[in-house]
């Protein structure tokens, strides 16, 4: 049961904490106001976290903080120091600031509405165990009810809490182990102890924390449960005022009132003030100014009393469900009349708006018009369509702003075909250089759809592989950790298969334990042998679903002598490669081998090399780089040298180990021959480079470029950030796609706008999956000869060239924005929208054009990868974040390779000065998708705050239209000069340190006036994010 609270009255504590109120009045007026402040800032929470409680995943991507040591100062306080209930309330209110006695009883309702739970866990309070790595600790923990937040005495008596609406995961007893290696409980204890993971994101240095708490009993355990799910589901509830289903809506006004009248003297009359309104519109992100408040005030005060009743405080909230622009939209379909839609109007809306083949699927459609319409007013027994219906169904998921999940697709290409959604040290959480490493990161990857996770191993004590970032001061987590967690959520998501990036740096004692575990937790899933044998080409994601590849360097025991008499033959690549794997002789008889699985792929031998040549970083176990960036994946990235002889590399992979390596065999570069290697040619090789060496091997000799992409047509490829992204920036995933890369793997603890990209591609439809077809254009090699690829004909030359995309936005509205922490609630929010085109072309002159807006990105037009082309709307709309009007359309026209790699980004914008074009604009949310998922017609769009968790009700309401793609003329190509690659902000040819304090604004400006830019008086957000990582 329960631990009560200690009677005894120790002076000891009692003088501590006197002296300590000495100092701490200014703490604790502070700690006061901070409190309050978060009362009436949210009645709930405002973001979309997915809890993983092991079955989930965390949505944060936060800092690199770590919890586990936030209390090891605390001074050492015995349990009979302790105080009791009654010393709480009274004896302390003084000295700690807070006033014990305000606590309701459990039967009391409060903001936040907690449900029943024990007494002495809300009320008293509770002795729990706090654990970290160097000790244990015995504090006091309780639920401070009004502000719904967990607190506890830290160092010096000060008072610690984290939000409950700030809980991202809640594991309880085994499924806390992978979170807390370096925490040791014993059998018994295990199953009574609470691992609670949070993220603020209210805090400036916004971190992800954990919390270990061991409870005395299981009945304490149940309670803490309760009490964290039920206030977690209450002021969820009570966020649903607006909502526009019937139900939770009166829930939630109901709840709403309650708490208002909590707040008058005991006697007085319910009724419900201008402040009690202003606090209503604060807790739920009602974000306009005083005069819009008192506006809606006086339509709901009919009797003009100053004050509500409770029907007069229903028809305030009502008054803010109101939709003007969905108004005039229901009045422009009925060409002004005021009445309600018929079926047939409906029907003609979404075939003619919304662009919706209805009649494929009518019967569905007439469903849909039934269950948001209502008893037709004129036609007794027919139904019609209100004004209020059309808004239920264009907020609906029957109208998703992207395409639905099509559960009818199949994957059956070659796995060289698709994009792969792929992370880089999907361990870390925060920079690379200092990061925490944890398994929370393999978590919220998997969890959204990630099929290429990487893992870095390291010897660690005790013959325990560890995952790290090497030589540098990252943590460490356990390998069997990781392991364990993926395998119990690799296709939680997605059953296709999921590929493991190993970065091997341990010795083959290590090595051999790392295939051990990897056998036990992968159990049947993880592929040791060919699926189908004697066929010599990779296999589908269809013939691979719910199995587990691993990605490894090849060991020396790989027989070359097959590979190199296969491909001197200089066979057409036809899908009849005939060569099989062969059985290895090696002792250990559960693996097949994997020796380098030939093709004659696209040259022989005796063709001129034209790959790239620089020296090669050599195998994962080779000599330590003085870099931030330790990593040494199978990468080059040395300077070029003349082809020569390429001496035998000998990897320390050892065979057990590199024989796992079946369909994902990493080699390195071959500097001599390039991709004209033989082992370039094996069906089962992978390469992986670095941005930097990529870029550098698409910039090379002639020809290089030309080899690279024809290799990506038939074999695997995976690029990763540089060495210079030390605090996990991203590149420009683009750059890579269109040159057929599958795997771009990006820093997914880093919402940048690479890694939105990144997101949207894998975000609609069948693309969710984690594998997306590449573009014919790219799956074809087209500096082949025709009769490798496809036959020579007017069609084959269309695809191959420029295609026009012309397509229309109109930002129509936006929705409940957040209010930025630092803006006073009594002020104004001044928003504005930032509408931003990226495509995976070269910079050129004059490739996209956009009519309307203003503030484009170059008079030229010019757009392209690492330039794309933005405008933000005209108009900044005043004291409104709740629901400004914009009314901007947008026309766009773009010439592009690759219609299919267009995508576009809307950034919403406060000006905080008021002015049209400020200088210091904060960025409130975003929203990233590709061009071809958006679906046409009226769509609500999601917005993402910085750390990529979605708003809970924050939108952008647009219209969309879109052309097909057409074939550009021959003249229109001519007319339009490719330009080189915007260079990025930070230049290789300096030291980071000074890359950082050498840059000036004159600098910067000379730089934009050279790449023909308008100098703006704002940065533009890709650059600000950019140059700040």
């Amino acid at each position: 049961m329960a631990e009560a609270i200690s009677a005894s009255k120790s002076p000891g504590l009692i003088r501590r904490l006197s002296r300590g109120a000495h100092n701490k009045l200014r703490r604790r007026a502070s700690t006061q106001y901070s409190l309050r402040m978060q009362r009436e800032q949210s009645a709930g929470p405002v973001l979309t976290r997915r809890r993983s409680d092991s079955n989930g995943a965390s949505e944060f991507g936060g800092q690199d903080v770590s919890d586990l040591e936030l209390d090891s100062g605390i001074e050492d306080v015995t349990e009979e120091q302790m105080f009791s209930a009654d010393q709480l309330r009274a004896g302390l209110t003084n000295a700690l600031g807070i006033d014990m006695s305000s606590l309701h009883d459990l039967s009391d309702p409060f903001e936040g509405g907690v449900a029943d739970a024990d007494p002495s866990i809300l009320q008293c309070g509770t002795y729990l165990t706090r654990m970290t790595r160097k000790k244990k600790k015995k504090l006091l923990y309780w639920i401070e009810s009004t502000s719904a937040r967990v607190c506890w005495y830290g160092k010096t008596t000060s008072v610690k809490s984290f939000g409950l609406d700030d809980v991202v995961a809640v594991r309880q007893g085994v499924e806390s182990r992978n979170a807390r290696d370096d925490v040791q409980v014993s059998p018994e204890e295990e199953q009574r102890l609470l691992t609670i993971v949070y993220a603020d994101d209210r805090a400036k240095d916004r971190g992800t924390k954990t919390i270990h708490l061991l409870m005395p009993d299981m009945h304490v355990m149940d309670q803490w449960l309760k009490a964290v799910n039920d206030v977690q589901a209450e002021r969820t509830a009570s966020m649903k005022a607006l909502s526009l289903s019937a139900e939770k809506s009166e829930k939630a006004m109901k709840l709403l009132w309650k708490q208002a009248m909590q707040t008058k003297s005991e006697g007085a009359e319910e009724l419900f003030t201008m402040e009690d309104a202003k606090r209503f519109c604060r807790k739920l992100q009602i974000n306009c100014n005083t005069l819009s408040i008192e506006s809606h005030f006086r339509k709901a005060d009919t009797e003009r009393k100053g004050v509500l009743s409770y029907l007069d405080y229903r028809r305030f909230v009502e008054s803010f469900k109101e939709r003007k622009d969905i108004a005039y939209i229901h009045s422009n379909i009925k060409h002004g009349l005021d009445s309600d839609l018929e079926l047939a109007e409906f029907l003609d809306f979404l075939r003619n708006t919304q662009c919706i083949n209805v009649d494929k699927d009518l019967a569905r459609w007439e469903m849909v018009f039934d269950k948001y319409a209502r008893s037709s007013p004129i036609r007794p027994g027919e139904k019609s369509l209100s004004v209020q219906g059309l808004q239920n169904f264009l907020s609906s998921f029957h109208n998703l702003p992207l395409a639905p999940s099509n559960s009818d697709v199949t994957l059956d290409r070659p796995l060289n075909e698709y994009f792969i959604s792929s992370s880089h040290n999907t361990y870390l959480l925060g920079a690379q250089v200092r990061g925490t490493s944890s398994i929370e990161g393999y978590i919220d990857a998997l969890i959204r759809g990630c099929r290429c996770v990487e893992i870095d191993c390291w010897d660690g004590e005790n013959n325990r592989p560890m995952v790290t970032h090497g030589r540098t001061m990252t943590t460490k987590v356990p390998f069997e950790d990781c392991v364990s967690v993926i395998a119990r959520h690799a296709f939680h998501n997605t059953h296709y298969p999921l590929i493991i990036s190993l970065e091997v740096h341990c010795s083959p004692e290590q090595q051999s334990i790392m295939v051990d575990l990897m056998v036990k937790h992968f159990d049947g899933m993880m592929v040791t042998e060919p699926i189908l044998p004697n066929v010599n080409c990779l296999p589908s994601p269809e013939e691979l679903k719910d199995r587990i590849l691993i990605k490894v360097k090849a060991s020396d025991d790989s027989d070359q002598s097959q590979l190199l008499a296969d491909a001197s033959n200089g066979r057409s690549r036809a899908r009849s490669l005939t060569s099989a794997f062969t059985r290895s002789s090696s002792s250990d008889k559960m693996f097949a081998s994997s020796p380098m699985l030939s093709s004659s792929g696209a040259h022989s031998p005796s063709d001129p090399g034209v790959g790239a040549v620089s020296t090669p970083r050599g195998s994962t176990t080779s000599v330590p780089t003085t870099t931030p960036n330790s990593s040494a994946e199978d990468s080059d990235d040395g300077s070029p040298s003349a082809p020569k002889a390429e001496p035998p590399k000998t990897s320390k992979i050892i065979p057990k180990l590199g024989r796992l390596g079946v369909y994902t065999q990493g080699i390195s570069f071959p500097k001599a021959l390039g991709f004209s290697d033989p082992k370039a040619k094996a069906a089962n090789h992978i390469f992986s480079f670095s941005e930097d060496t990529f870029d550098n091997r698409c910039k090379k000799e002639e020809g290089s470029r030309q080899a690279l992409e024809k290799h990506n047509v038939h074999y695997l490829m995976r690029v990763y950030p540089g060495r210079r992204r030390i605090w996990s920036a991203n590149f420009n995933p683009l750059s890579a796609w269109r040159r057929g890369v599958q795997m771009a793997a990006l820093n997914w603890q880093t919402y940048d706008v690479h890694q939105q990209i990144n997101r949207a591609m894998f975000a609609a439809g069948s693309d969710c999956l984690g594998y997306v077809l590449k573009p014919e254009e790219l799956r074809h090699a087209k500096h082949l000869a025709i009769a490798d690829t496809l036959p020579e004909t007017v069609e084959t030359k269309k695809k191959k060239g420029r295609k026009i995309v012309r397509f229309n936005v109109k930002t129509i509205s936006a929705q409940r924005l957040p209010r930025p922490r630092e803006v006073n609630p009594e002020a104004g929010m001044n928003p504005f929208i930032e509408f931003e085109l990226y495509t995976a072309d070269d910079k050129a002159q004059g490739n996209a054009t956009c009519e309307g807006g203003t503030e484009s990105a170059g008079s030229d037009g010019s757009s392209g990868v690492g330039a794309p082309l933005r405008v933000r709307t005209q108009r900044t709309i005043f004291g409104n974040g709740f629901d400004p009007s914009f009314e901007e359309p947008l026309a766009l026209t773009v010439l592009t390779k690759h219609p299919s790699l267009i995508f576009v980004r809307w950034t919403v914008w406060h000006q905080p000065d008021g002015r049209k074009a400020g200088s210091n604009p904060v960025q409130l949310a975003t929203f990233t998708a590709k061009l071809s998922d958006l679906q046409q017609g009226y769509r609500h769009l999601p917005l993402y705050n910085p750390h990529g968790e979605k708003y809970k009700e924050a939108k952008l309401f647009v219209r969309i239209t879109k052309e097909s793609p057409l074939p550009a003329h021959d003249e229109e190509v001519e007319h339009s000069s490719v330009a080189g690659a915007r260079p990025e902000p930070v230049r290789a040819d300096r030291s980071w340190p000074r890359r950082i304090f050498s840059r000036n604004p004159s600098e910067r400006r000379n730089q934009g006036e050279q790449r023909g830019l308008h100098t703006f008086s704002r940065t533009s957000s890709m650059d600000r994010e950019t140059a700040r990582n």
